[in-house]
C-alpha cells in the first residue's frame, strides 16, 4: 500500500483530534483540486521578497494589485482578502539575515519534490530552494511557507516542517555539491509571524516525525 501525505497536512495531523485526522487522511486520498490555486499572489510575492534580499516593493505591488481585483465567488473574496492580509503582515517581518546579506543561487527541482519518513512519501515541494556561497563552501537551504489564517502552527509544528526540510536536502545536497545547515532549513508561518529553523538535534526530531508517519499509516485503511 501507498501512503502519501503533504508536508502540511502532516504537521496539523500532529495536533489533531481523531476526527480531524481520519479527516485529513481522506482528503490526502482524495486531494481537492479547488485548493491548489489558492493564495498563489501572496506566495509569489513573499519568495520574491525573500529572494530579493527582503526588497519589500513585491509585497506592496501585490497589494495593491489584489485590491483592484474584481471578484464574485465567495471563494474568490476569501483568497484575496486573504492573501492581502498575508502580504501586509509579511511587511512586518524580520528577515533572517543571511537573505540579506547573501546572493542566493536558486534552485528549480523538478524530478525530487518527496521524500520517504517510516515508508511514507511526504510531499515536501519547498517554496525556495537556494544555495548560499561561504568561505568557498556551498550551503543548501529551502523554504516552506504556511499561509493559513485559522490555522496557524505551533512552535513544535514549525520544527517539524523544517525538520522534514532538512531531511529533504540531505537527501539532494550530494546533487548540487553543497552542505546542509539547519538554519537554513526555515517553516515560515506568515500569520503566526514565526521563522523557525530546523533543530540542531535532527536525529531526535525526525523520530518524532517517525512515530507520526507511523500513526499515519494505522490510521489510513480506517479513515
Amino acid at each position: 500500500m501507498e501512503y502519501q501525505i503533504s508536508i502540511n497536512p502532516l504537521v496539523d495531523f500532529f495536533k489533531g483530534t481523531e476526527s480531524k485526522k481520519r479527516r485529513i487522511i481522506r482528503d490526502q486520498k482524495d486531494p481537492s483540486i479547488f485548493r491548489v490555486g489558492w493564495y498563489q499572489t501572496s506566495r509569489a510575492c513573499i519568495k520574491k521578497t525573500l529572494i530579493n534580499k527582503g526588497e519589500r516593493d513585491f509585497l506592496i505591488e501585490g497589494i495593491e494589485r489584489l485590491k483592484t481585483k474584481i471578484v464574485s465567488k465567495p471563494q474568490q473574496v476569501v483568497n484575496r482578502q486573504v492573501s492581502i492580509d498575508a502580504m501586509k503582515r509579511f511587511l512586518g517581518f524580520k528577515i533572517p539575515a543571511f537573505f540579506k546579506n547573501h546572493n542566493l543561487e536558486i534552485i528549480k527541482e523538478k524530478n525530487v519534490k518527496s521524500t520517504f519518513i517510516n515508508n511514507v512519501e511526504v510531499k515536501v515541494s519547498p517554496d525556495i530552494i537556494f544555495i548560499i556561497h561561504h568561505n568557498d563552501t556551498r550551503y543548501i537551504g529551502a523554504v516552506k511557507l504556511h499561509l493559513s489564517s485559522r490555522n496557524i502552527f505551533d512552535n513544535k509544528q514549525s520544527r517539524f516542517i523544517a525538520t522534514i526540510l532538512n531531511k529533504y536536502l540531505l537527501e539532494l545536497s550530494e546533487k548540487y555539491n553543497a552542505e546542509v545547515l539547519p538554519e537554513l532549513c526555515l517553516s515560515i508561518d506568515v500569520f503566526g509571524s514565526s521563522t523557525i529553523s530546523a533543530p540542531k538535534d535532527y536525529n531526535k526530531s525526525i523520530k518524532e516525525v517517525e512515530l507520526i508517519c507511523e500513526e499515519i499509516k494505522s490510521l489510513w485503511r480506517v479513515a
